[in-house]
């Protein structure tokens, strides 16, 4: 189970969306230096600069947007889910097809909730895409080549009951 390279890219998109649920998604700070806007998988966060430090901020409106964290760990609890599936590689297979959806919806809810910010900001000042923008796409390339890998499988084993 462990030792076939399909379980280790799928362990790898199990990494990958448990970080990009840990790690910030985007930052971008008013052009009068004033309010800073950050997303992150639970939290869409205003801060206010701190009046008495120049470089603190403080935390001045927090809204939840759960639905970014409940989409990353569904993906995580599937995968984990799947690579115990070894012996059902076609469940395998579709599982890492749901996930695939799943992960476009992530990159989805993350660009509607950035774009909902820029739309308050305004565009004067660039936000910054952080880690957990980009690590769902590195997880859906590494599910895509435990799929090819899982499908290599499936297609020996035809093959050799076929022989049979």
């Amino acid at each position: 189970m462990i030792q076939r390279v399909q379980t280790l890219f799928l362990i790898g998109v199990v990494i990958c969306m448990a970080l990009a649920v840990e790690f910030p998604i985007w930052e971008k700070t008013s052009p009068d230096s004033e309010v800073k806007y950050a997303l992150d998988a639970f939290y869409w966060k205003e801060f206010q600069k701190n009046d008495s430090d120049s470089k603190a901020w403080d935390l001045a409106i927090s809204r939840p947007s759960f639905y970014l964290a409940g989409v990353g760990i569904l993906v995580c609890l599937s995968t984990l889910f799947s690579i115990f599936q070894f012996k059902r590689r076609t469940t395998q297979i579709k599982i890492g097809a749901l996930n695939a959806f799943l992960m476009m919806v992530y990159i989805a809810l993350a660009t509607y909730f950035i774009y909902r910010g820029e739309s308050k900001i305004g565009m004067d000042a660039r936000g910054i895409f952080k880690a957990g923008y980009f690590l769902p796409l590195g997880a859906m390339i590494l599910n895509s080549l435990a799929n090819r890998f899982i499908k290599k499988d499936e297609d020996l084993v035809r093959s050799v009951d076929r022989i049979r």
